[in-house]
């Protein structure tokens, strides 16, 4: 199954060496949804129509997402977890191409909006 990558699991991001192994299919992919700041080094995002935010697509082998899954704080429960799967339909150059997607539990995490919806660049300017 592909993943869909918008913060910290990005190339050259923090968390991305959880990705070796994985498969790099397409970057710059676009996804409806809004993008926020939880103010502790991450994003968190919302599927939303309207917004766009931006991003990489991997092909992610299946003994990889135990390991995903425990860095996203997704175990299932929707009511203890940081986030959730949902399969979505991710915009490329060669058309729309399913993948997961983890997306907000805790609507306590959006503490600042990023209308860019792009992760590298917000981060980026904060540190100007």
């Amino acid at each position: 199954m592909n993943l869909f990558v918008y913060g910290t699991l990005l190339h050259g991001e923090t968390n991305h060496h959880v990705l070796n192994g994985a498969t790099l299919l397409y970057t710059g992919g676009v996804l409806q949804a809004k993008m926020y700041d939880t103010g502790n080094g991450y994003p968190t995002i919302e599927l939303a129509e309207g917004s766009t935010i931006v991003g990489d697509i991997y092909e992610i082998p299946d003994h990889m997402w135990l390991n995903l899954d425990d860095l996203e704080g997704h175990t299932g429960n929707p009511t203890t977890d940081l986030y959730s799967k949902e399969i979505v339909k991710v915009r490329t150059l060669d058309g729309l191409i399913e993948a997961v997607v983890y997306t907000i539990c805790d609507e306590s995490m959006k503490m600042v909006a990023i209308p860019s919806g792009d992760w590298k660049n917000y981060r980026q300017s904060q540190h100007r």
